[in-house]
């Protein structure tokens, strides 16, 4: 007597399954006409899809350095750029505040017969989840997949979630333009006051001392100045501007931090100069009167570069938050399905017949088991 677990042998399997073939058929068909009778009372649902291409994204005034590659740079690193756009349009689709309008306009509650739940709305935003898909495709163009039972809601949702697309974002890209606005206004008008008050100053020390004519070299310090004082401000700019975009903890922010801490430095460096040899420089060496002249003159031509600098700058800041552009254009528009999507009856039945057809096989395959092995299991369970 074999005292060992014995397998079936795979021979042994099909006899099995062969003899008992007639009552295999009969289960799966059964299990297949039931399970394709209950699928005849799942609800259709039809599929209005819309697809979208990204409109370039605002560049609030960082195209003004498209040279020179600074900004320009950091905004397409954190604001702009194809993954940013898909990024910013899951973030808006999936707000709980564009749910919540989308609930509130097709009465989702009582479509979606949620209103015995204990928070009916956020039931309802569950269920609202399972009938949409976003998806981002590789060629840059971004899905919007909208289910419903009846055809027109779903085109009509589609619809509606383009539109809060548009809006919400237009909405905070308007106000990011608006701050960076207000903050280039600020400076433009202080830029204004500083060198009004400057003008009038030299033109009052020109009337009372003359024009004094100094070297050459004095008038390339005047533009080594100014254009660390324009690099400065530069500067300055983008780093204000990173304290509203990025985290200041940031690689980005610190480098702007790192360039502006440097031309700080060197342009110190430059007003403190007092080497013998610089008499350019070297404003002790010069009479007192030479000396004010010099400063005077340095600070009007620093308010000049910087007045050129912020003038396009403002109006491009101007002009971007005044636009209302929308954020996305629709290639393809969603329309009123005709056949439906889900469900897939044929698939289900399929499936069903698959799974049946598999537990039947577990089943002979255990019967036969047990068959071969009962000695063994009567012996086991004698003993305990």
């Amino acid at each position: 007597m074999n005292s060992n677990y014995s397998s079936p042998e795979w021979i042994e399997i099909a006899r099995e399954l062969y003899k008992n073939k007639i009552k295999i058929v009969v289960l799966v068909f059964a299990v297949s006409v039931i399970v394709a009778i209950f699928s005849l009372f799942l609800n259709n649902k039809y599929k209005s899809t819309a697809n979208l291409l990204p409109n370039p994204s605002r560049g609030i005034g960082f195209d003004l350095f498209a040279e020179e590659g600074g900004l320009q740079g950091i905004a397409s690193s954190f604001l702009g750029g194809q993954s940013d756009e898909a990024n910013r349009f899951y973030i808006i689709l999936e707000s709980y505040t564009v749910k919540k309008e989308v609930v509130e306009k097709f009465n989702l509650i009582e479509r979606y017969e949620t209103s015995e739940a204990e928070d009916p709305l956020r039931a309802a935003i569950l269920t609202l989840e399972d009938h949409l898909n976003f998806e981002s495709k590789e060629e840059g163009n971004f899905i919007i997949d909208v289910w419903d039972t009846d055809p027109d809601t779903a085109k009509m949702i589609a619809d509606f979630l383009i539109e809060k697309l548009n809006t919400r974002s237009t909405t905070i890209a308007t106000r990011e333009a608006s701050k960076y606005r207000d903050f280039i206004e600020t400076r433009y008008q202080k830029s204004i006051t500083e060198f009004d008050s400057l003008s009038t100053e030299l033109k009052s020390f020109q009337q009372k001392y003359g024009v004094l004519e100094l070297p050459t070299q004095v008038e390339q310090y005047f533009s080594v100045i100014a254009s660390l004082s324009t690099a400065k401000y530069r500067a300055e700019i983008e780093l204000n501007l990173l304290e509203e975009t990025v985290n200041t903890s940031s690689t980005a922010y610190q480098n702007a931090l790192n360039q502006y801490q440097t031309i700080s430095k060197k342009l110190e460096e430059v007003y403190s100069d007092t080497l013998p040899d610089n008499i350019e420089l070297n404003f002790t060496a010069l009479p007192e009167i030479s000396n004010r002249y010099m400063w005077l003159m340095q600070e009007v031509e620093i308010q000049k570069e910087i007045q050129k600098f912020l003038v396009p700058v403002y109006e491009q800041a101007k002009m971007e938050e005044a636009k209302a552009l929308p954020i996305v254009s629709v290639v393809d528009e969603p329309v009123v399905p005709v056949l439906k999507d889900k469900p897939k009856r044929m698939l289900i039945v399929l499936m069903a017949a698959i799974s049946a057809l598999i537990l039947c096989f577990l089943y002979y395959v255990a019967v036969l088991s047990f068959r071969k092995n009962n000695d063994l299991i009567h012996r086991i369970t004698n003993q305990d």
